[in-house]
């Protein structure tokens, strides 16, 4: 049996028993949540998010990238056009995580052939400090012309040994 067979499987699990057919296409918190890829790193489990709850998006390093923020902003319109018009997104980063591995030169160098991307878009996604990397997510989107002033944004980082959830950056409009 392969790994996505299990999956499967496990679906069948889940799907005998659920009920909520009818959950709205909005979340109930008008939050987006931005985070790593990183199978130690599920929202789900340490933001204790229920089907339904908040919009997940998840890259490598959880970073703000041009395509993130075009997608914000088509979600941020969505709750506009449905009728709810506020959009929450918390960006959160992680300790130990493996794009921290990109600022070293020959990894770079290796990742970038290896994926056929090149060393650029491998660079694009490095971080060295969590803490540092949040920040520079948040000016992205501050950046951003197509993000509204009063969108809400906020930073934090997840400490993959303890389970914590540190914010970098509470809660504000994107700008002033």
């Amino acid at each position: 049996m392969t790994d996505v067979q299990t999956l499967v499987d496990r679906n069948l699990k889940f799907a005998r028993s659920f009920d909520q057919g009818d959950l709205a296409i909005l979340p109930r918190l008008s939050t987006l949540v931005l985070t790593c890829l990183d199978a130690r790193v599920d929202p789900a489990h340490f933001l204790g998010l229920e089907l339904g709850d908040a919009v997940v998006m998840r890259n490598i390093g959880g970073r703000v990238t041009g395509e993130v923020i075009e997608h914000i902003a088509i979600l941020r319109g969505l709750a506009v056009v449905l009728g709810s018009g506020t959009l929450e997104v918390a960006v959160v980063h992680h300790t130990d995580c493996g794009a921290s591995r990109f600022a070293n030169p020959q990894v770079r160098q290796r990742l970038g052939q290896a994926a056929g991307t090149g060393e650029a878009a491998i660079e694009r996604l490095a971080i060295i400090d969590p803490q540092t990397s949040v920040a520079e997510d948040l000016d992205r989107l501050r950046a951003a012309p197509t993000l509204p002033d009063e969108l809400v944004v906020a930073g934090y980082v997840y400490d993959v040994t303890d389970g914590h959830v540190h914010e970098i950056s509470a809660p504000a409009a994107l700008r002033d």
